[in-house]
């Protein structure tokens, strides 16, 4: 019997919109206007580290926090003003959407008694306030500082199994990804469904593969 179905977050549940501006680029000219030598890989190399390894650790839970981090990273001092007008810029071009089959999908969950949660290694003040303006409520959010790890690390996975209190046979993984979301669940003992949004793969590790999350009800 399913008790919880656990969500992959990009690619699974939410997308991005079409930006024309590479979000490394607009950051780097930032930092050149304000007189530092950075340009877009250093500056995709710095947010990587924040994201893979300060954030799993307790830092950079806001956006304000996470560019006071690049900074550092970057061996730029942060002030407040250069802060503020990264995370601005950030946010302008973190364009992203829910797919449309989310919301029915984690309703119809709920109507049946089944609780829902997202692993994902993003920081949740990325997508949070789109599941809430969306009126999606999922139960139990596991984003890498939770789990002090990032996919497809078994952590991520086991934080959500110790977080209800039930045997992984009672768990469903969710994911558009074969070695992040389904491999490392499969092998914990999680039930596993490979969503393929746009070309149908084939996987003899995931128990099903869908193209819509509406297939999904019928598999519980």
């Amino acid at each position: 019997m399913t008790k919880v179905v656990i969500f992959d977050l990009y690619g699974t549940l939410i997308t991005s919109k079409n930006v024309h501006e590479s979000k490394d680029e607009a950051l780097s000219r930032i930092l050149q206007r304000a007189g530092h030598d950075v340009y877009y890989q250093e500056m995709a190399a710095a947010r990587q580290f924040v994201s893979f390894i300060d954030y799993p650790k307790g830092r950079a839970n806001t956006v304000k926090e996470y560019y006071a981090n690049v900074l550092e990273r970057l061996e730029i001092q942060p002030n407040s003003t250069l802060v503020s007008m990264l995370a601005a810029k950030d946010l302008e071009l973190e364009k992203t959407m829910l797919y449309p089959d989310v919301a029915p999908i984690i309703h119809a969950l709920k109507t049946r008694g089944v609780k829902t949660s997202i692993v994902t290694t993003i920081a949740r003040w990325r997508f949070e306030p789109l599941l809430n303006e969306n009126n999606v409520h999922i139960d139990y959010i596991c984003t890498a500082k939770e789990a002090q790890a990032v996919k497809p690390n078994p952590k991520s996975f086991t934080a959500v199994i110790h977080k209800f209190g039930i045997p992984a046979q009672q768990a469903v993984m969710v994911g558009d990804d074969i070695k992040i979301d389904i491999e490392p669940a499969k092998k914990l003992g999680l039930k596993t469904v490979l969503l393929c949004r746009t070309e149908r793969a084939e996987c003899k590790t995931a128990d099903h593969v869908i193209s819509s999350l509406r297939e999904l009800p019928d598999l519980l």
